[in-house]
């Protein structure tokens, strides 16, 4: 089979592998879409490890090709979204459904190859924790291989408590920030405030519906969030990009007694400097969420089915061999969610 290999920073290439024999307990999977996200792009640049030689990306959807013996939860030819976790199932977290918090959490697309391959291998130890969801065979498997980021974006609007007429200030319109915006506007956010610098991206966040979308870069987003808010503030604010800079815009737009929530991963070494008094005073909640416990992964495949502006996210599809360039062209903000469509074989 096919696959898209990482080696090393900058490094990816589209090689032939062996297609994996499927042992008892685990499920081979036939890709039909899969994606890359900027954690992976993360990797591509060197900010973040995986192992050399895996098949990178963890977002996918395809259809069972075959089970091994004591596999019930699937069958052949059934459509089934991919959660890329490997938990233990028996560590403190585990044991209390963070399986995204595993203490010897393995991930497909780091550590076991991944989604960028005509073939995925679940192992076991995902399978038993029912991480391969079965979904109805009519989604079109683009959508259906978003299950995961959708997932990592309602746990951290959970994270966050957002209610019904909250106010949620997103800092970036990447592919994340506008997942955000979705489900927010689903929740009920009664106004959600979009900070970009990218006016295509501002523009898309528009038409899904911000309530504004403002250039930091042009105007103040705390005057923006002020004005708005009666000079209270943000309920919470989404960081969805990995920067000192956005984290601290976050806080200053929140209103007392908020949540910011470190969506982005941050380069290695970043260093974030914070009055403690302003989190004592304000009782404000500075938090992180990274992934999202198996329970939001169900929630988010039936969410998607009522979400019909998700596709206004993908702004490519391409095949396997073209799997290379998305890096580049992602680190160059061009475009969204690219789609890496797979044909029958």
């Amino acid at each position: 089979m096919k696959a898209c290999i990482f080696y090393e920073a900058g490094n990816v290439k589209v090689e032939e592998i062996p297609t994996p024999d499927v042992l008892d307990g685990q499920v081979l999977v036939k890709t039909q879409a899969a994606s890359i996200c900027y954690s992976d792009i993360r990797v591509f640049r060197g900010l973040k490890s995986a192992s050399s030689g895996v098949a990178i990306g963890h977002e996918a959807a395809g259809v069972v090709a075959a089970v091994g013996k004591n596999v019930s939860s699937v069958t052949p030819g059934q459509l089934v979204s991919v959660c890329p976790i490997i938990p233990c199932g028996g560590c403190y977290f585990c044991l209390r459904g963070l399986q995204n918090r595993c203490e010897h959490r393995q991930t497909l697309g780091y550590q076991q190859n991944g989604a960028l391959a005509e073939y995925i291998l679940a192992p076991e130890g995902l399978v038993s924790m029912g991480h391969l969801l079965p979904l109805d065979n009519s989604i079109d498997p683009a959508i259906a291989a978003m299950v995961e980021p959708f997932a990592c974006a309602l746990y951290s609007l959970e994270t966050c408590k957002l209610k019904p007429g909250g106010t949620v200030t997103i800092i970036g319109c990447g592919p994340m920030g506008l997942i955000h915006l979705l489900i927010a506007k689903q929740m009920g956010a009664s106004k959600i405030i979009m900070s970009d610098p990218v006016e295509e991206r501002l523009q898309i966040a528009r038409d899904l519906g911000a309530t504004v979308a403002i250039n930091p870069n042009e105007i103040g987003l705390k005057e923006v969030v002020g004005e708005l808010t009666r000079g209270i503030g943000s309920d919470l604010s989404i960081v969805s990009v990995g920067d000192v800079s956005a984290v601290e815009d976050g806080i200053r737009v929140t209103r007392k007694q908020g949540y910011i929530n470190i969506f982005g991963g941050l380069p290695p070494g970043s260093e974030l400097t914070v009055d403690p008094n302003q989190i004592h005073y304000d009782e404000l909640f500075l938090t992180g969420t990274q992934n999202a416990p198996t329970e939001h992964y169900s929630r988010a495949a039936a969410l998607l089915q009522v979400l019909p502006e998700t596709e206004k996210l993908i702004t490519s599809r391409v095949p396997l061999v073209n799997a290379p360039d998305i890096f580049t062209q992602r680190i160059a903000l061009q475009g969204l969610k690219t789609i890496v469509e797979f044909p029958e074989i």
